[in-house]
């Protein structure tokens, strides 16, 4: 069963409070040149399988036995009531191989400048937030 999004949203909010200024700093620092590792990695194996895995949330109305209170009686009277439960669906998506390997290529051609801007972001960081013993 999916949790709401207020509490999920309220648990990363005191996740990311743990986290210390310097932390936030190489985190966001860092955040090109880890989406660029990801996007290698998800366009590699969308090469070796041939297709794409991608998702999508989608609302299903369920139906079950609801039961509410004859004022008179006090009975309960059964109903028929839905409910909306969202299910996360996995789905192929056929690409391009040559598309793909062109994306490849430039992310690969890409990710040395990247890894040179977080480490640059990171000494920035560190620079700016010394580690407190």
């Amino acid at each position: 069963m999916p949790l709401p999004k207020l509490p999920l949203l309220l648990v990363l909010l005191a996740v990311t409070a743990a986290c210390s200024p310097r932390q936030s700093c190489i985190y966001r620092a860092t955040g090109e040149f880890r989406t660029l590792e990801h996007d290698i990695k998800e366009t590699r194996e969308a090469l070796r399988r041939g297709y794409r895995i991608e998702r999508r949330t989608v609302p299903r109305t369920v139906f079950g036995i609801c039961y509410a209170r004859d004022p008179a009686t006090m009975k309960p009277i059964p109903y028929t009531c839905r409910d909306t439960v969202f299910e996360t669906e996995t789905y192929r998506v056929p690409i391009n191989r040559a598309r793909e390997a062109r994306n490849l290529a430039e992310y690969e051609a890409a990710l040395p400048a990247a890894r040179a801007r977080a480490a640059a972001g990171t000494r920035q960081c560190e620079a700016t937030y010394p580690e407190e013993d």
